[in-house]
C-alpha cells in the first residue's frame, strides 16, 4: 500500500504477481479498481529487466524493450508521440524494479561497504551512476540508501528501502514512484509491504486475471 509521507490514507495499491520469470504489477485505487499496470521480464536479466508500464488515467507509458540486437528505453507522454532511445550496453546495471534483485544478490558486498552501479532513468534514456549504501540493522531489519552522485542529483531523489534481515525481503519503499501527479512528475510515496500480504500457491490464473483487469480506476495520484 502506498502512502503520501507520514499520511496514514492510502494513495492506491500494487499487487504483484510474480513467478521465476514473469513479475505483473496492478496498481489500484484504494477503492480496488485498477488503473495502472506494469509487465516485468526478468527471465533473462533479473535485475534489468524489459518491462513496459502504462498509466490508463493519462495514457502516459513508459518501458525496456528489444528492437532486434538493440535495446531501446521509451516513453510516451500524454498527448505526444513515443519517444525511443537506444540504450548502451551495461555491466553491473539496474532497470527499474530489478533494484530488488540486484539487492538480494549483492547483499554482502552492500552491507560491507556499499557498492555502485548504473541505474537507468528511463524517462531520460539514460543510465545514472549511483551508490548504494546500508546502515547499521535495528529492530531485525535494514535500511539501504540509493543516491545519485551529487551532480544529477536534480534528476531523482534518493531511495530508501527497509529489508528483513531474516530473508531479505523488501518490507518498505520511500522514493519517486511510477504513478505521475497531473503535472507529470513521479509522485513520492512510502510503500509498504507487509509480510502478511504475501501468499503463495495462489488458485487459478492470476496472470491472466492481472492482464485481463480493465484499467478504469480514477482515483487522484
Amino acid at each position: 500500500t502506498a502512502y503520501r509521507g507520514n499520511d496514514n490514507a492510502p494513495v492506491y495499491r500494487e499487487v504483484h504477481v510474480v513467478d521465476t520469470t514473469r513479475h505483473t504489477v496492478l496498481f489500484e485505487c484504494p477503492d480496488g479498481k485498477a488503473f495502472a499496470r506494469k509487465q516485468l521480464d526478468v527471465e533473462g536479466s533479473p535485475a534489468e529487466p524489459d518491462y513496459s508500464f502504462v498509466d490508463a488515467r493519462t495514457g502516459y507509458e513508459e518501458g525496456v524493450e528489444r528492437e532486434g540486437a538493440t535495446r531501446v528505453a521509451y516513453v510516451r507522454r500524454p498527448g505526444s508521440q513515443r519517444i525511443d532511445r537506444p540504450l548502451p550496453e551495461k555491466s553491473d546495471a539496474v532497470i527499474d524494479a530489478g533494484f530488488d534483485m540486484y539487492l538480494r544478490k549483492h547483499w554482502d558486498a552492500v552491507i560491507q561497504g556499499g557498492v555502485s552501479v548504473a541505474f537507468l532513468i528511463t524517462s531520460r534514456g539514460r543510465f545514472m551512476p549511483i551508490h548504494i549504501s546500508a546502515d547499521d540493522p535495528k529492530n531485525g531489519n535494514r535500511q539501504l540508501t540509493l543516491r545519485l552522485d551529487a551532480w544529477y542529483a536534480f534528476v531523482a531523489p534518493s531511495i530508501v528501502v527497509t529489508y528483513s534481515e531474516s530473508d531479505r525481503r523488501l518490507r518498505r519503499y520511500e522514493g519517486p514512484s511510477n504513478i505521475r501527479d497531473a503535472r507529470g512528475k513521479p509522485i513520492n510515496v512510502r510503500v509498504e509491504f507487509p509480510p502478511s500480504e504475501r501468499k503463495d500457491n495462489v488458485a487459478g490464473n492470476p496472470f491472466d486475471e492481472a492482464m485481463r483487469a480493465p484499467l478504469d480506476g480514477r482515483c487522484a495520484g
